[in-house]
């Protein structure tokens, strides 16, 4: 099922949201809350988890960002259930890792935390970028463990090569140079993690809402017509994964790819419908 979201319609809604959030009183302790640093086997990652109740919502953020790029997000579904965000190895409050790594070492990772933390599950995952990929790769090794999952903008599996196809050569390795465990803070080898998500075989069969932004718009793309193009081929690879799971749903957001910051009622709605799935009502 697909459905789109008209921009003035979220942003409205995101304004009421952010505006409640402001002006609603201080809530009281919350003795489940948790603000600090967890060994995960001799370095240690940063987490913050809030509000009570399952399942818990699990965040992870895009390449280079910290768990602050859910500040907008997280703490309203924290009204409803236990909510936790992290910063990954190499990132924020997170201790440094060794270079270059992948999918597979960030859910290690995110699962000795889980366990160092005591934060139980099941979860919902929730995957913004490339942190989509990490998310895909600990649902479909974790299945288990999931009731629901969340994909903000998943950075496609077939990006580079389909990219690729499209543009110039220099083009083209200038992309795949940009892609390279160097060019990012975390050392993250984007084509290590995408070979390791597709041998991971398909996600569990749980509720699924895949966000597709309309604008990726990269500074060295000045030919409207491949632009056209490459909106397309992320459309086309999240709505694959969208349909890769019974009853998946893919909705199409007007917005550039950091959803979750310029529309943030967007990933709300969608969790929400997650949450409700897993028998979470929001109040």
């Amino acid at each position: 099922m697909i459905r789109t979201v008209g921009v003035r319609a979220i942003a409205l809604t995101s304004a009421v949201v952010i505006i409640l959030a402001a002006c609603s009183a201080a809530p009281s302790p919350d003795p489940t809350s948790i603000k600090g640093k967890f060994d995960v086997g001799g370095r240690s990652l940063y987490v913050e988890c809030s509000g009570s109740g399952s399942p818990t919502v699990v965040m992870d953020a895009g390449l280079g960002n910290t768990h602050d790029t859910w500040r907008l997000v997280a703490p309203m579904i924290a009204k409803h259930t236990r909510t936790c965000t992290y910063d990954r190895a190499n990132l924020g409050a997170s201790d440094p890792a060794a270079k270059p790594r992948s999918s597979a070492e960030v859910i290690a990772d995110l699962d000795a935390l889980l366990k160092a933390a005591a934060i139980s599950g099941p979860y919902v995952l929730v995957g913004h970028s490339f942190g989509g990929l990490s998310m895909r790769l600990f649902a479909a090794e974790h299945p288990a463990d999931v009731v629901g999952i969340v994909l903000v903008d998943p950075t496609p599996v077939t990006f580079v090569d389909r990219e690729c196809a499209i543009v110039t050569k220099a083009l083209c390795d200038a992309l795949r140079k940009g892609w390279e465990p160097s060019a990012n803070p975390e050392g993250l080898d984007f084509f290590k993690t995408v070979a390791e998500v597709l041998a991971a075989g398909p996600l569990p069969t749980v509720p699924l809402v895949v966000l597709a932004a309309t604008n990726h718009h990269q500074a060295a793309i000045t030919d409207s017509a491949i632009e056209q193009q490459i909106e397309t081929l992320w459309r086309d690879e999240e709505t694959k994964l969208a349909a890769s799971v019974a009853g998946g749903t893919l909705t199409v957001v007007t917005s550039g790819h950091d959803i979750e910051l310029l529309h943030p009622a967007a990933v709300i709605d969608a969790l929400n419908s997650v949450l409700a799935a897993a028998g979470v009502s929001p109040s």
